[in-house]
């Protein structure tokens, strides 16, 4: 009876990989990482960092959109600053209220009231394709 029903996994056990993978396809709005792996915490005093994610700033490159928004996102993926990214999310992990302190003004600033994990691949340059 144990085969058919098993035990079901818990996300704890699963084997994390946090490299983001690649695309050589160009997505319809893609992303830039202007700042990577930068510490968040959880309260506005950025006293408490949390463990086991960092902070992706990223913004939109879609020459449609007049006003360029910055999304912070958190990531246990690797990525670095200046590359080109899908947007992807992981809505399997999810973080409460973050704050990070903004590396080109060194204001605290609140990065998200509730925020799922970014899982965005990233576009390998050299072979960019538009979409199909």
């Amino acid at each position: 009876m144990s085969l058919i029903f098993g035990r079901k996994k818990s996300p704890e056990s699963e084997v994390f990989d946090p490299n983001p993978g690649s695309t050589d396809l160009m997505p319809a709005r893609p992303y830039r990482v202007l700042h990577a792996d930068l510490p968040f915490c959880s309260d506005p005093e950025c006293r408490s960092t949390v463990e086991g994610a960092r902070l992706v700033v990223l913004c939109s490159e879609d020459p449609r959109q007049r006003h360029q928004v910055r999304e912070c996102m958190p990531t246990r993926k690797k990525y670095q600053s200046g590359q080109l990214v899908e947007w992807g999310l992981n809505n399997k992990k999810i973080w409460q209220s973050g704050w990070y302190v903004n590396p080109e003004t060194g204001a605290i600033e609140k990065a998200w009231t509730q925020a799922v994990e970014f899982a965005g691949s990233v576009v390998t340059a050299a072979q960019a394709k538009a979409p199909q």
